[in-house]
């Protein structure tokens, strides 16, 4: 199963993998999978509903010798799932989180559990319902020492739920930590994606200025060359081009709006093969597109790659922080699109990302207010409602500070002395303008402040 899915078979692998299940009794549903998974959903969250880790660190360890290489590969059949067979991914879950709580503790538990909490996320549950499992998933593996594991219990908690209910910058210290302990105990796939977490984290936060952002990934892009990962490496590139691009340094598109360049070319990620597999990397790949349109005012890119991030449905998206980052730029750009062309089509699709951004803000207010203050001050001056609009500019920068997203701060800025150019205030526009200025260079951006 490793060696098919170290070649990116995953589909292959998968079925490997369901074979060799079945030779200890575990099989999986080749029909009605959507029945069969909401059902084991609602059986499993009876079973887990009152369940604290105390609760779990009583179980005995497992006792059914030949449940434990059928427990050990469900794990690994659920992260490959995600990319092969999504649907079975859910059903595979549950099923080892039944089969652990009835057979006894193993050393995929925690990973089991933290996967169940990301899944609740995905399909629309409570942050605080799948936040409980994220930290029952942390706390035992911890307590019970499993290094096998690291890797993924740590992608799928700090990488995936903790996100929501922590700052961004406070998710990042685990996720390089956790890489090298996957690289050396053996769990390779898991280990590498931490570290596409916390390339997607570092951006997003501004956990780091861009030159020392960059410098950070080359270091890792090396286990990505070692272990032959075609999808971590790619995924590291469009960081280390959409950087290039921001500093205006070797390797930089001419136009810095695209995301082309001597270190990524965004053809590259859009081969039949990596849409089968590595979805999530294609549509990360097109929101850096639409960042990157947005921020050099080249919008008619940035609108065109969000309408073909939508056109996919972004289905990878689903449970993730990324809606809420697509709902914001894209919300923006649709407004600045507007601006020029006047068409109402462009209101409707901001009204839209408003409303998907308020929802996020509400989950995650301590990593998405400035966010929507700034779209919903950008709403204001097409309504032209301007009281509203300063309150929320001023509003987007203190939160934005307050979570040091220097880019955002920078950008609320920037957006807030332009409106103030726009109502020939330029005294203020020139105190915003300035500021924007020097977050920008702060952060390492040198082709926006020009």
């Amino acid at each position: 199963v490793k060696a098919l899915a170290s070649q990116a078979e995953m589909e292959p692998a998968v079925d490997v993998g369901l074979e060799a299940m079945k030779l200890v009794g575990v099989k999986m549903p080749s029909r009605n999978v959507l029945m069969h998974t909401l059902f084991d959903l609602a059986k499993t969250r009876c079973l887990m509903k009152r369940k604290c880790v105390e609760d779990l660190l009583q179980l005995h360890p497992i006792e059914e010798r030949h449940m434990i290489p059928a427990l050990r590969l469900m794990n690994l059949l659920c992260t490959i799932s995600a990319s092969g067979k999504r649907t079975l991914c859910p059903l595979i879950c549950f099923k080892s989180v039944q089969l652990n709580m009835k057979y006894g503790m193993t050393e995929g538990m925690p990973a089991s559990i933290a996967l169940y909490g990301a899944l609740l996320l995905r399909f629309g549950f409570s942050i605080t319902e799948a936040a409980k499992y994220s930290e029952i998933a942390t706390t035992l593996q911890q307590r019970l020492g499993y290094k096998e594991t690291i890797a993924n219990v740590t992608m799928l908690t700090y990488g995936i739920v903790f996100p929501f209910t922590k700052p961004l910058s406070d998710c990042l210290k685990p996720l390089p930590d956790a890489c090298m302990a996957g690289l050396e105990y053996g769990d390779v796939m898991h280990g590498l994606r931490c570290l596409s977490c916390y390339a997607w984290i570092t951006y997003h936060s501004a956990g780091q200025p861009l030159p020392q952002f960059v410098n950070t990934i080359h270091r890792f892009s090396k286990y990505s060359i070692e272990y032959n990962s075609t999808s971590t490496l790619l995924a590291l590139k469009v960081f280390v081009q959409v950087c290039a691009n921001f500093m205006g340094s070797t390797g930089a598109s001419p136009n810095p709006a695209n995301l082309v360049g001597d270190h990524f070319d965004l053809d590259a990620v859009s081969s039949e093969s990596l849409c089968k597999t590595h979805m999530l990397l294609l549509e990360q790949t097109q929101l850096m597109q639409i960042i990157l349109g947005y921020f050099f005012g080249d919008y008619e890119k940035a609108w065109i790659a969000s309408e073909n991030l939508r056109a996919t449905g972004a289905t990878s998206f689903a449970g993730l922080m990324f809606p809420h980052f697509l709902a914001f730029y894209r919300g923006l750009t649709a407004l600045a699109q507007w601006d020029i062309l006047r068409s109402r089509n462009f209101m409707k699709v901001a009204k839209s990302c408003l409303n998907e951004l308020k929802i996020g803000q509400k989950n995650s207010p301590i990593n998405l207010s400035h966010s929507y203050y700034l779209l919903k001050a950008e709403y204001s001056v097409a309504k032209k409602k301007h009281g509203l609009a300063e309150r929320f500019f001023s509003l987007s920068i203190r939160h934005a500070e307050e979570g040091k997203v220097l880019h955002e701060q920078a950008l609320a800025c920037e957006r807030f002395g332009f409106y103030y150019l726009r109502r020939n205030n330029h005294e203020a526009a020139y105190e915003q303008i300035r500021a924007a200025y020097d977050l920008y260079r702060k952060w390492g951006e040198l082709k926006c402040s020009q």
